[in-house]
């Protein structure tokens, strides 16, 4: 799940840091893809660690099909009592 600005502005600690983290984000989002420095990023060449991601998101999604049977669960319940 992607954050939105309000998530991420609600990890401010106080008001003059909200807004601090508000108008940096601003500035990023008005930003242009060709004027992002890529130089000091250093160039992957050595690709022998990497894993394929499937495995990971397959569990992801098992426990995700868990919580969220859990989740209605608990919900059709709290009807069940607010109806009695």
């Amino acid at each position: 799940m992607l954050m939105g600005i309000d998530d991420v502005l609600a990890l401010a600690k106080t008001p003059e840091e909200r807004e601090e983290m508000k108008a940096r984000l601003l500035r990023l989002m008005e930003m242009k893809d060709e004027d992002i420095d890529f130089s000091d990023i250093p160039k992957i060449t050595d690709f022998s660690r990497f894993r394929r991601a499937k495995p990971h998101f397959d569990a992801m999604r098992e426990h995700n099909k868990r919580v969220d049977a859990e989740r209605a669960h608990k919900q059709a319940m709290n009807i069940s009592a607010m109806e009695h």
